[in-house]
This record gives structure tokens, sequence and C-alpha cells, in this order.
């Protein structure tokens, strides 16, 4: 597992990494800011950036390779979405295991910390208020990590919230009558607030399969005239709570979520893709077999009891039945 704290310089990122480092059976932190102390430096200088990304690459797989370690905390300030998916992406090639938290506080907060810190704090209070402005505004274009919101905490709290949401409880609730109806309210929000970028908004996932044992969290699929439409469906939806979460495996589709504890699920995808047409098909086969739903209810329920705590696992044992009966559906398609 590699997680990677990000905010403004003088929030408190190095001591959260240490705190919440302590809390693995073993684990190495990597500071970005030491590991990236080269002289001459220039803060916007690509090369030093990538630099730094590939060490940071470099040192992971080493410590995986040479002493065993497979947990890793990176604090650093990413001022981008596309700086911040470069260096998952390189890291993506030693564990895709990867999350990213945005330490926030209010200023008063941020600026209490830095005095107590700095023994000329004048820069560091310039730097940090630009860094919120760059920060907020660049997660409304992408994703810039999970807000963690440090006001009134204390290091070993905020350590605490940020272990509790790698370690999210996976709860497999029975059938809710009410999850249609949820479904339909959130329709109405997002094709308000998407207009003619929505193409189609559907209900997806297990809660739209009536009877089926469900994580009670609503998926929604918004199928789109192209892939490349999603960025400018971001802004609107970050106004309903809604965060964009960059997965570099999401080749064909942009994930969002929202609500913590998690309450909604939105995916987009380009009209007519695989994408498009497996989810709905994966979504009608259990709506139309109720021995196909009941199997897949009982799997369901054996992972999450095996995989409490383990959300990446729950999923990936999730896929190979899900691939099955994809695999079905489309000979079912070709014979027809």
């Amino acid at each position: 597992m590699i997680v990677i704290i990000t905010g403004p310089c003088g929030i408190g990122k190095t001591s959260v990494a240490w705190a919440l480092v302590k809390r693995f059976e073993r684990a190495v932190v990597l500071e970005g800011d030491s590991i990236g102390a080269v002289h001459p430096f220039e803060i916007y200088d690509d090369v030093r950036i990538e630099y730094l990304y590939q060490t940071l690459r470099h040192l992971i797989a080493f410590h995986v390779a040479r002493g065993g370690y497979h947990n890793f905390v990176i604090d650093y300030v990413f001022e981008t979405p596309a700086s911040l998916a470069r260096l998952r992406e390189l890291l993506g090639s030693v564990d895709d295991d990867i999350f990213v938290f945005r330490l926030l506080a209010d200023d008063a907060a941020i600026e209490q910390r830095i005095r107590q810190r700095e023994a000329d704090p004048g820069w560091y209070l310039d730097r940090y208020q630009e860094l919120v402005a760059i920060q907020a505004q660049a997660a409304l274009e992408g994703d810039m990590g999970t807000p963690v919101q440090t006001t009134g905490l204390d290091v070993e709290q905020v350590a605490g919230v940020i272990w509790g949401l790698l370690h999210d409880e996976i709860i497999v609730a029975p059938y809710d009558p009410a999850w249609p109806q949820r479904f339909e309210v959130e329709r109405a929000r997002v094709a308000q607030a998407l207009g003619d970028l929505a193409l189609e908004i559907h209900h997806v996932g297990s809660t739209a399969a009536p009877g089926l044992a469900a994580k009670p969290i609503i998926d929604i699929l918004v199928v789109v005239r192209h892939l490349d439409d999603a960025p400018a469906c971001a802004p609107a939806l970050a106004r309903l709570g809604y965060r964009f979460i960059d997965h570099p495996d999401n080749v064909d589709r942009r994930y969002f979520r929202k609500g913590h504890p998690r309450t909604h699920h939105l995916h987009i995808v380009a009209q007519g893709t695989a994408a498009h047409r497996d989810t709905l098909a994966f979504r009608d086969a259990l709506r139309a077999d109720p021995d196909l739903r009941d199997a897949y209810a009982r799997l369901k329920v054996a992972l999450g009891e095996q995989y409490r705590h383990d959300r990446s696992a729950y999923t990936a044992h999730k896929t190979d039945f899900v691939r099955k009966v994809l695999a079905i559906t489309r000979e079912t398609r070709l014979d027809s």
C-alpha cells in the first residue's frame, strides 16, 4: 500500500505522515521535500520534479525487493492533478494500491502551526495562502486526493482519520426498496447539473437489482458522447459533492465518489463503448435471473465477511464473477 499525503506548506503533512506510518506493522516514510532537496533548486522545474518522482519509485522498489517493506507514506505538495497523476502512474508499476489524501485547515489553524514551527514565518505565511488557492482550484479540475479537514485535530487524530478511511468497513446489507428512489432523486440532480453533456443516466450496480444484497451505495452510470467530455462534467459534479478519483486502470471510464461514509459512486463512460454495454448488461443479467442474483449475493456476503476492512481485495475477488457473467451475455448477444 502506498499512501500519499498532500496539502499546503505548514499544514503538518510530515508530522501526520510519521504518525500514520507508526500504525502499520512495518512501513517507510518518504518525505518528498527532503528527497527532492537538490541544489540548485527551482520550484517549477519539470526536470527536477520528474527526477524526484523517479527517485521515489526506485526507493520504493528497493525497499520492497531488499527490505520486504510493502507499506509506504509519501508527503509532498502537489499543485496540479496531472503532476499527482504522473507520480501515481510511476508508482503503479510497483504497487497499484495507492491512496491520496489532501489535508485542509482554516487559515487560523495553518498560521498557528507555521508560527510554532518557523522562526521566520513570513515566506511560509504567504506561500501557504497561495497553495491553498491553487489546490482548491485544482481539485475542481481533477483528483487532488480525498479531503481531510484537520482544523481542531492534533496529529494523532488526523492520522486516525486517514487510517479509518484506509480501512473503511465493508457492509453488505439486505436489499432496501428505497434504493431506486434514492437513485431517482440523485439522477434528477445530476441531470440538471450536467445538462446536454449527459446523454443517458442509469441506475447500475447491485442496488439496481431488486432483491440483491449490496453495500448501501448508489451506483450511477452517466453516458457522454466522448470520454474527453468527462473533464467538463467535473466542476458541476463537484458542486453536488462528487470527487473525481484518478485510478490509472480506469482507461474506459472516469470515476467519481460522494459522501463520507460514501453514499454514491458515479461512472462516466462514452456512448457505445464496451464499458457502456457491459455495465448495463451485467445489471440486466442480475435483474433477469434470480439464481444468478442469489449466487452473486452469497459471494458478496462471504467476501464482505472475509475482507471487511480491505475494499481492494473485496472488489478484486468479485471481478471473476462479473467477467464470467459478461462472457455469457456476450455469447448470447452474438447468437441472437
